[in-house]
């Protein structure tokens, strides 16, 4: 069987396996986050997706970085404010600190990393990978 569907076996399975829903914690708010929560919800219809963040609002520099007057940011907010309305934002929270890998672990059937780096990658010499 390829890859692809064993995956989908195994999506399929574990959606009739279980008469829980999938539970699902994304951490980090930004695009990523979000596009992982809407592929999420979209396969696994049932399923309860938290996104947590360590800021106190969603959508990363989508919301704050990137001038409004822009009309495909409008649609990504848009997009990503109709996948907000499926799932529980948490924020304030870090990973670490407020609340540890482990303990989610325990709480949830899947956890996504979907975070990006603290600090600029620029100290790195050029073409050397980290």
């Amino acid at each position: 069987m390829a890859i692809s569907g064993s995956r989908k076996f195994l999506s399929r399975s574990f959606s009739t396996l279980s008469p829980h829903p999938l539970r699902v914690c994304i951490v980090g708010s930004r695009a990523d986050g979000f596009y992982t929560a809407e592929k999420l919800l979209k396969t696994h219809q049932g399923s309860q997706v938290d996104i947590i963040d360590r800021l106190p609002t969603p959508f990363g520099l989508v919301r704050s970085g990137v001038a409004l007057d822009h009309l495909e940011t409008k649609n990504v907010i848009n997009q990503f404010s109709r996948v907000a309305q499926r799932c529980m934002f948490l924020g304030n929270i870090t990973l670490g600190s407020s609340i540890s890998l482990a303990e989610l672990r325990e709480l949830y059937h899947v956890v996504v990393l979907a975070y990006g780096a603290e600090s600029d990658s620029s100290k790195h010499s050029r073409g050397k990978l980290c």
